[in-house]
């Protein structure tokens, strides 16, 4: 307990770093994936090709090797972000792939024929994706959205892998000098789990929101 209490401020600091990383990159990938499924879903096949390989890819390949790569690689032809910079990119790519296929499978789910009906009403394709299609397919990304989120965040222990001081080096190196290592994991393993449950209750609170406005799910 005293090593906790002494190495508090470190944890403190590593748990700072870790969740503006994670918003960073929640923010991006959420962003970037929405705005190409919308972009492949009106562009057509010329877009959803190169898309798909590049969610196929990045779906893929492990976190870790993806770090590595922006990490090591990069560097090579001349681009170095540094191990936060490596980071941010390695996970908004990652992010972004799934992101991607949630954003296209919640626009899939929705009827063509209101997109339609919107269109024969007079409106242009813009309003009709803002007023009838996205209030609706957000309904249905909210779930598993969250969930990518709450599984993503406990990715980022991988970032110590390339030096970025989040909460699990700190934990690797305070367990050097300590006799009671399972403390530090049950505190590294609190502060995850505090984050995914923050997750959890966006989830519920934006849920509850959209009930609100549009009404719960089957009442038509």
């Amino acid at each position: 307990m005293d090593v906790i209490v002494a190495q508090f401020p470190r944890f403190l600091q590593a748990s700072w770093l870790t969740l503006w990383m994670f918003v960073v990159v929640s923010i991006l990938s959420t962003v970037l994936g929405a705005c190409l499924a919308i972009a492949a879903d009106a562009a057509g096949r010329w877009l959803n090709l190169p898309m798909t390989i590049f969610s196929w890819v990045f779906r893929g390949l492990p976190e870790l090797i993806v770090l590595l790569a922006c990490y090591l690689a990069l560097p090579m032809i001349g681009i170095d972000l540094g191990s936060i910079g490596a980071a941010l990119l390695a996970f908004t790519l990652i992010g972004t792939a799934f992101q991607y296929e949630i954003a296209r499978a919640g626009l899939a789910a929705i009827d063509r024929r209101l997109l339609e009906a919107a269109r024969s009403l007079g409106m242009g394709w813009g309003l009709a994706m803002r007023r009838i299609v996205l209030p609706q397919a957000v309904r249905v990304v909210i779930a598993p959205w969250a969930t990518f989120l709450a599984g993503n965040v406990k990715s980022f222990a991988l970032a110590s892998a390339i030096s970025v001081g989040e909460v699990m080096m700190i934990t690797r190196q305070t367990m050097s000098i300590s006799t009671q290592p399972l403390s530090l994991i049950l505190v590294a393993g609190g502060i995850y789990a505090a984050m995914a449950s923050a997750l959890m209750v966006l989830e519920w609170l934006l849920k509850r929101g959209m009930d609100r406005r549009y009404g719960t799910t089957g009442r038509g």
